[in-house]
């Protein structure tokens, strides 16, 4: 899964272990099920029953029995065995292990070693939260409709059949499920047979697939259309729900284009006949998921509407459904053989999407906007709940933790050094290498990287160790001599109170360094103190590549301000990131960054903007409400003022589309800092009819974060109104946007209501708690408590740590901390960054605000 997956707040999914599962935690044992009785092949059959939700299932196993048993464990989460047997012999059913999600079934005598088929009939519930099998319903213009749809990584495939739900106990699998008739079902593999059971009702049975994982696995029923086309021999399909079928015409061209690019570059075809990429009526869990030959989207992440939709949706669209695609590859063809190496497959596809888009579309320049992406994984390295890329993994349940920042945006920089260090025709021939080696095996990260070296010759293996088995960000310390720049190596941390007892750390990097004023650049491997034979000043890390920060010596922000102008965007962008970071950890003046910001030229690439924007909303976001906050936003308005002008408000035909996704971040950023002529302009586009869709969709951004209570009430009508769940997602996502604090309160109630697109509750509270995080909390954190609550728990413990990391009142840690008595301990880690978040906040507003607004003042 993608950004997509996980951190729907950016901090992680957490782990829950008690009883059993906290004793062999503790015990550093691994929750795996016993190797003598393993799977070969499983035969599933269900009958849903969507108006009870519930459902029958009964699953015959061909197992491998290794030697004489007596007992059977298998996973198994919410399933009632109604009865059991091996080879026609009835099995004894024991009580179900609840924690553990096992059951196990008792032989009257020894199980002799060999092939046998076990048989088991059960049945179960279909849930409302998006992970496991499940139900979301939507309105269409026909009335209320309901789909039935699987998401199982990592372990939610036994909520819908005993099985052996780890990723190394491959196996091959029949699937058949009754379904109406007037619905369309839909599995990883093309569909073998169908079945008349009575005159609403037929079976449909799929053809058997390769070996696989049981994460893997994918069911979904619904009142679905498909359109499809035909590249390198494989079927490629897009699944929507009836009356979508133009919104999926972009997705379907460029998948086909995405997957002839990946045959190419994995040096191993699509091996399965067909591919269906399968969009839900709302959000579900992690965003999207790569269930092999049936990859389930986000609707947002799939959908493209030619009408309404904008060049930032067009552009996410690709990126995530390349992200999914290139799982098909990494993950479900190889798979890790334990949790511990999930970076292996998402820090790889997360480097794949942008990678596969810049050879795609040049014209995005994606390369310099993945800069954001590995900015998310340093912000997640610094603090203290961070933790190595390879993580030691011991339980089902640890494998949620692993979802996160670190997995993926760590994993994604750090592939985007090695392929820069070895270049990239060495890097691919490595890459299909590990491909022919391990097709449709389990591997360990070490396996790719052996081969990278072998094709590179250079020491791969001992920098990917260095960078992937410490946790924390290099601190790159530059000291400037009279014809020389030397380059040390600490930590890096938001608050380097947290690490001030640390031992001593050092990484074997490749890093650039460049003269300020231009020329060829000086590459190395930075272990130890080291010499650049470069004159000063100097561009240290040029070309933004290797994964750290870097600290100039003191003074240095005048130098790197006039240099600023003819810097390359990607160096722009990193020294931005870099004087931003260090400024508001107290490494140097938080002001910097502004006086940085005010030399970035008017023409400058549109992405390094919108870079700026950002970065201008985080320093208002750690202001209060006063003077000092309106004196911000009225130099923020003057700096932008240029660009404003040049931009305009209105997308322009045939305008670069990066352009105009930083127009409508503009126009955004302008509105909450209460730019009178673009609150006007939103007001006035949103009434007028023949406005272009994509300046509408800005200005009910701008007009909704902008309302007063009247003004909400009215665009909340509509968004209720609305029936198309991707048009109802965007209204819902603007209203979320709101400034007011009251009307913010009571869009937390609206967020936990039925009137928003199913799924979409988390993201919602994040984009409330972006500008909010304190009313979010207070309003959200009862509802999050609740067991009642039909939200994965693990989630909710996620969506805590977002608000709270998000606020700086000193009051929010007792909150925390009392919140956190309810989390088990070993689920806590995440809290510890919660809390030092809002140390860190905290110390923003009383050391960085004042030198920031000192430094407007001087303006």
């Amino acid at each position: 899964m993608p950004q997509f997956r996980g951190a729907t707040l950016g901090l992680g999914l957490l782990v829950l272990l008690t009883g059993p599962a906290l004793a062999q935690a503790q015990s550093g044992v691994r929750e795996i099920l016993p190797g003598t009785v393993v799977p070969l092949h499983y035969d599933l059959q269900l009958s849903p029953d969507a108006a009870h939700l519930s459902f029958k299932g009964k699953v015959a196993i061909t197992v491998q029995v290794n030697a004489p048993v007596s007992d059977i464990t298998v996973n198994a989460d919410g399933l009632t065995f109604a009865r059991a047997s091996l080879d026609q012999m009835p099995l004894a059913l024991t009580p179900p292990d609840a924690k553990l999600g096992r059951e196990t079934l008792r032989a009257p005598k020894p199980v002799a070693a060999g092939q046998h088929i076990l048989i088991i009939e059960y049945s179960g519930p279909i849930t409302r939260n998006t992970l496991g099998f499940f139900a979301m319903d939507y309105q269409s213009a026909d009335g209320p409709r309901r789909t039935l749809v699987t998401n199982f990584e990592p372990t939610g495939a036994r909520k819908l059949l005993p099985c052996w739900d780890e990723p190394a106990r491959k196996a091959t699998f029949t699937i058949g499920v009754d379904a109406p008739k007037n619905q369309m079902a839909i599995s990883n593999m093309p569909v073998d047979r169908v079945t008349p059971l009575s005159g609403d009702l037929q079976r449909t049975r799929f053809k058997e697939s390769p070996k696989m994982s049981t994460y893997l696995l994918f069911l979904g029923i619904g009142d679905y259309e498909r359109i499809k086309q035909t590249v390198d021999g494989v079927e490629i399909g897009v699944v929507v729900k009836r009356g979508d079928t133009a919104k999926a015409a972009y997705a379907l061209d460029q998948a086909g284009k995405i997957l002839h690019y990946y045959n190419g570059y994995f040096g191993v075809h699509f091996p399965l006949p067909k591919l269906d990429l399968i969009a839900a009526p709302g959000e579900i869990s992690g965003g999207s998921m790569e269930n092999w030959g049936a990859i389930f989207y986000s609707q947002h992440h799939l959908l493209f509407d030619p009408k309404t939709s904008t060049e930032s949706d067009r552009q996410l669209v690709f990126m995530v459904v390349a992200h999914e695609m290139a799982h098909q590859w990494f993950g479900d063809l190889v798979t890790m053989a334990w949790w511990d190496n999930l970076w292996l497959n998402e820090g790889f596809a997360r480097w794949m999407q942008t990678y596969s888009a810049d050879d795609l579309h040049p014209e995005w320049k994606t390369g310099l906007r993945a800069l954001a992406i590995f900015e998310g994984g340093k912000q997640a390295d610094a603090i203290p709940s961070t933790h190595p890329v390879i993580q030691t993994i011991l339980t089902a349940d640890q494998a949620s933790q692993a979802f996160d920042q670190i997995t993926y945006d760590k994993g994604a920089a750090v592939i985007t050094m090695i392929n820069a260090t070895v270049g990239r025709e060495a890097f691919e021939k490595g890459v299909q290498a590990y491909m022919r080696a391990h097709a449709y095996g389990n591997t360990e990260d070490s396996d790719l990287w052996r081969e990278i070296q072998k094709a590179a010759g250079k020491p791969i293996l001992d920098i990917e160790h260095d960078v992937t088995r410490q946790e924390g960000v290099p601190l790159i310390k530059a000291q400037f001599g009279k014809d020389a720049v030397t380059l040390s190596e600490g930590r890096f941390a938001a608050d380097p109170a947290t690490i001030a007892n640390a031992k001593p750390q050092s990484w074997l990097l490749p890093i650039a360094v460049a003269p300020l004023s231009g020329g060829k650049a000086e590459t190395q491997l930075l272990k130890a103190p080291t010499r650049f034979a470069v004159m000063p000043p100097a561009l240290v890390n040029a070309g933004q590549k290797t994964y750290g920060r870097v600290l100039y010596p003191a003074g240095s922000v005048a130098a790197l301000s006039a240099a600023l102008p003819k810097l390359a965007p990607a160096d722009q962008y990193g020294l931005l990131n870099d004087t931003a970071a260090l400024g508001f950890a107290g490494y140097q003046p938080a002001s910097d960054m502004l006086a940085l910001m005010a030399s970035l030229p008017e023409n400058a690439d549109a992405i390094v903007w919108q870079r700026a924007l950002t970065l201008l909303g985080e320093i208002d976001g750690h202001y209060a409400d006063g003077a000092p906050r309106t004196a911000l936003r009225a130099t923020a308005l003057k700096l932008l003022h240029p660009l404003s002008a040049r931009l305009g408000f209105a997308a322009k035909s045939g305008e670069d589309g990066n352009v105009q996704i930083l127009r409508m971040a503009l126009v955004r950023l302008q509105g909450r800092f209460g730019d009178p002529a673009t609150i006007a302009w939103a007001k006035k586009t949103m009434d007028d009819a023949a406005a272009n869709p994509v300046d509408k969709r800005a200005a009910l951004d701008v007009a909704a974060a902008s309302a007063d209570a009247k003004a909400f009430d009215a665009l909340l009508t509509k968004a209720r109104a609305e029936k198309d769940p991707l048009a109802k997602q965007h209204m819902f996502d603007a209203l979320a946007g709101v400034q007011d604090p009251a009307l913010a309160g009571r869009m937390v109630e609206i967020a936990f209501s039925s009137d928003p697109p199913a799924g979409t509750t988390p993201s919602l509270l994040e984009q409330l708690g972006d500008n909010h995080p304190d009313i979010v909390w207070d309003g959200a954190v009862a509802r999050l408590k609740d067991p009642k609550n039909a939200m994965e728990q693990t989630l909710r413990w996620e969506i805590a740590v977002g608000l709270a990391s998000r606020s700086a009142l000193p009051a929010r840690i007792a909150a925390v901390e009392e919140f956190e008595k309810s989390v088990p301990e070993t689920a806590r880690r995440p809290f510890l960054g919660a809390i030092a978040a809002i140390k860190q906040n905290q110390h923003i507003r009383d050391k960085a605000v004042p030198e920031i607004s000192a430094w407007v003042a001087g303006r």
